[in-house]
């Protein structure tokens, strides 16, 4: 009995994603091959699950003028929305076709992805999901949903809006989970300075403390940053990094040069390569430079690129959108940029629960470590152990005494962006 109803189980979910052998030899075309997709890469689309699939699609797209044409007249949330898929009938049958065949393809790598998800299943769990609606809450969470399940051998509006929508909201969850996860570093590295205070005597929290905010002014005066995809920047790369005559630039040599993989697009990865000098004028020739923090200087200047020449969000950019933006009123160089040592990471109220949340302090040390501003006063004590943030970097704690050999080391708690 058993075995029957996992066999009718098995044979519905391949019905379900179930697609037909993609014939290479068809009548209809030659299947066009799956986009190169190198395991080392630091696009943030081979991040994603389906990001071979999704490459190809926007491939096949833009490969068709008057679907390029709609995506570059589209608004943002036309695209992220999905509803730039209304124009899919524009596309003409060659493409129609490519698209076809890269559904089928991706189909069947899903049949074999969802095969595997059932055998790791227990024997509950399958009789579960053999009793579950085909379109109730369990089955789409099992199955991906960044393909339209009703049709397994056409592409259409409904497989287009679905991988736009699912791709954005991914795509966006990823820059959040690294914007979070820098900030819980940074916490954690403020957190350990101030444990490492504790232990110190007045005079020597002071020296280091002195020798603290030396080097974040200097990091503040920092040499001129180019605005991070202005011309200025790109010519500066051009002929420090590169090596090549000034004379000579253009931004097609430019996009070519540092197209690596030569698909005629700029990827994440790409262009946080050309934000690399920039990113080192903020950290350069600081006795703690943090590799860390340059390369959040990177994500966040490379953000801030493909938010003003991405025209259609597809976290790539295409020739016509690199000159376009490169010579756009948005890339002027004397907007300059805001480094993280102008915008604070997080705020005092972040920093109080994150260090409620660590081992206490258990060293005591004086109320009053170093003096404060005038207008920025000491916070208030309070009755448990804890460290608590202030404008000059002071530390506050109270609590019971304990010797100097009842002391415990805190064990660092690293966030995931720094694990090796």
């Amino acid at each position: 009995m058993k075995l029957t109803i996992n066999l009718l189980y098995f044979c519905t979910l391949l019905v379900v994603i179930g697609a037909p052998p993609v014939n290479e030899n068809a009548k209809r075309g030659k299947a066009r091959p799956p986009s190169n997709v190198n395991e080392d890469s630091d696009d943030v689309l081979d991040s994603l699950e389906y990001g071979r699939y999704l490459k190809e699609v926007v491939e096949i797209l833009e490969s068709d003028p008057n679907f390029k044409k709609k995506l570059e007249k589209a608004s943002p949330d036309d695209i992220k929305s999905g509803n730039i898929a209304e124009h899919l009938s524009l596309v003409q049958h060659h493409i129609r076709t490519q698209l076809d065949e890269a559904k089928q393809r991706e189909m069947s790598r899903l049949r074999d992805l969802v095969g595997r998800k059932i055998r790791n299943l227990s024997e509950k769990q399958r009789l579960a999901l053999s009793r579950a609606n085909l379109n109730g809450k369990r089955i789409q969470q099992f199955l991906p949903q960044h393909i339209d399940h009703e049709t397994s051998d056409t592409f259409n509006e409904a497989d287009l809006e679905r991988l736009i929508r699912h791709a954005s909201k991914d795509l966006d969850e990823i820059d959040r989970k690294r914007e979070q996860e820098f900030k819980e570093y940074e916490m954690q590295k403020e957190y350990q300075r101030r444990i490492k205070l504790a232990k110190l005597t007045a005079e020597e929290r002071r020296r280091l403390e002195q020798l603290h905010r030396e080097t974040l002014e200097k990091k503040k005066r920092h040499r001129q940053v180019n605005h991070p995809g202005s011309v200025d920047q790109m010519e500066e790369v051009w002929k420090k990094v590169d090596k090549l005559d000034a004379n000579q630039f253009t931004p097609k040599s430019f996009f070519k040069l540092h197209d690596i993989n030569g698909d005629n697009l700029l990827d994440e990865g790409e262009i946080e390569a050309i934000m690399l000098k920039e990113a080192a004028k903020i950290h350069e020739d600081t006795p703690d430079g943090d590799p860390v923090e340059e390369e959040e200087e990177m994500d966040r200047m490379r953000e801030h690129v493909m938010k003003e020449f991405d025209k259609n969000n597809d976290r790539m950019l295409s020739l016509d959108e690199f000159e376009r933006g490169i010579n756009g009123k948005e890339a002027k160089n004397d907007q300059g940029w805001k480094s993280i040592e102008d915008n604070p990471v997080f705020s005092d109220q972040e920093f109080q629960r994150f260090s409620e949340k660590m081992a206490p302090v258990s060293t005591p040390i004086p109320l009053r470590q170093t003096s404060s501003p005038a207008n920025n006063p000491q916070p208030p004590v309070v009755s448990e152990a804890t460290v608590r943030p202030s404008s000059s970097s002071s530390i506050i704690v109270q609590g019971q005494q304990i010797p100097q050999q009842e002391q415990k080391p805190v064990p660092p708690v690293l966030p995931v962006a720094i694990k090796q």
